[in-house]
């Protein structure tokens, strides 16, 4: 698929088209998952799907894969990680909602090329840049696992997606996944002791 955006000179979108492109044989490989997937003891897990992608050709771990959210968000403290300049950024026209209704102003957006490190996968993808406080360094949505045709299964740990040498996964850190929500657990529990 691809995206055919028009802005006016303060970065405001004025237009906005996706365009499918045709199907190639490739692209139609059948994606499926089986009890063998499952990582070992993982059966009762209940742990997000976190991997580890390229992103400007620096190797981004704790890489949050969520099929239920609509933008790819990239965390501030991640982007001047990877020695990006404010200067890229271009000024968002979208706000950022939350489950619970909370607005995320984002401080601009950017495009960065993200791949797998194995020649499988290179996108160019636009991230939402948000100064917020989070354990994983990116969220990748379902735009984006749409756009590889991708399929992510948490109980699994894996996201598989079709190449033209078959299909291909990256499979996720379950580890880092248990941290990162440990670090999640913690930060809610602290804000609610201060708010108190």
């Amino acid at each position: 698929m691809t995206r055919i955006q028009k802005r006016d000179r303060s970065g405001n979108e004025i237009f906005n088209v996706a365009k499918t492109l045709p199907m190639e044989e490739w692209m139609m490989q059948p994606i499926t998952f089986s009890a063998k997937d499952v990582p070992v003891n993982g059966q009762a897990h209940g742990a997000p799907l976190v991997i580890t992608l390229i992103i400007e050709e620096w190797g981004v771990k704790m890489i949050l894969v969520d099929n239920g959210s609509s933008v790819e968000v990239l965390f501030y403290d991640t982007f001047k990680r990877m020695q990006l300049s404010d200067d890229v950024l271009i000024p968002s026209t979208y706000n950022i909602y939350s489950f619970n209704r909370t607005v995320t102003i984002p401080k601009g957006e950017v495009t960065l090329r993200v791949s797998d490190g194995d020649d499988y996968l290179d996108t160019l993808t636009t991230f939402y840049v948000v100064d917020f406080v989070s354990p994983y360094k990116v969220i990748i949505e379902r735009p984006w696992i749409t756009g590889i045709k991708g399929v992510a299964s948490a109980y699994h740990q894996r996201l598989r997606f079709p190449t033209y040498k078959g299909v291909v996964e990256v499979v996720g850190d379950p580890q880092a996944a248990r941290h990162c929500v440990q670090m999640d657990i913690q930060k809610n529990e602290d804000r609610r002791a201060i708010s108190r």
